[in-house]
C-alpha cells in the first residue's frame, strides 16, 4: 500500500491554520474573544479536540466580559461616572488569556511546524471582527441612549 500523496505530512496540521502569534496580536485590537475563537479553530484543525474545548471556554469567558463591559458602560454613561475597574480588568483578562492559553498554541505550532505550515487567510475573519466591533459599539451607544431616555 502506497501513502496518499495528498495526505498531510506528520509534521503538518490536517489543514491550514491561522498564525497563532498573529491571532494573539490581533486580540490587542479585537479583544481576546477574537484570539480565542481563532485558537479554538486552530486546535480543531490540528486534531486537538480537548484543547479546542478549552479555547471555546476562553471564547465564552471573553464574550461574558464584553457583555459585562457593555452593561457597565451604559450604566456609567447614565450615572455620569467613569468605569474604575473595567479597563484594567480587560487588560488583566488579556494577559491571563495570553499566558494561560494563547502562548501554549504559539509554542506548539513553532515547535511542531516551525514556519512551514499552510496558513489560512486573514481576510474574512478580520472583516468579521471589524463588523462585530462596529455592532458592539453601536449596541453600546444604543443601550446608553435607551437607558438615558428611560430613566
Amino acid at each position: 500500500m502506497t501513502p496518499d500523496a495528498t495526505a498531510p505530512a506528520a509534521s503538518e496540521p490536517a489543514c491550514a491554520i491561522w498564525n497563532p502569534s498573529a491571532a494573539a496580536r490581533w486580540s490587542l485590537v479585537f479583544t481576546p474573544a477574537f484570539g480565542a475563537f481563532i485558537h479554538m479553530h486552530n486546535w480543531h484543525f490540528m486534531g486537538q479536540p480537548q484543547e479546542a474545548v478549552r479555547a471555546r471556554r476562553w471564547f465564552h469567558a471573553s464574550l461574558a466580559l464584553l457583555m459585562l463591559q457593555l452593561i457597565t458602560s451604559a450604566l456609567n454613561a447614565r450615572l455620569g461616572s467613569e468605569p474604575m475597574l473595567l479597563h484594567p480588568g480587560g487588560l488583566l483578562f488579556f494577559l491571563v488569556w495570553y499566558f494561560g492559553a494563547a502562548r501554549q498554541q504559539e509554542r506548539l505550532v513553532k515547535a511542531r511546524y516551525g514556519a512551514s505550515y499552510q496558513r489560512r487567510s486573514w481576510d474574512s475573519v478580520l472583516m468579521c471582527a471589524v463588523v462585530a466591533g462596529a455592532a458592539y459599539a453601536s449596541t453600546s451607544a444604543l443601550l446608553s441612549l435607551l437607558l438615558d431616555a428611560t430613566t
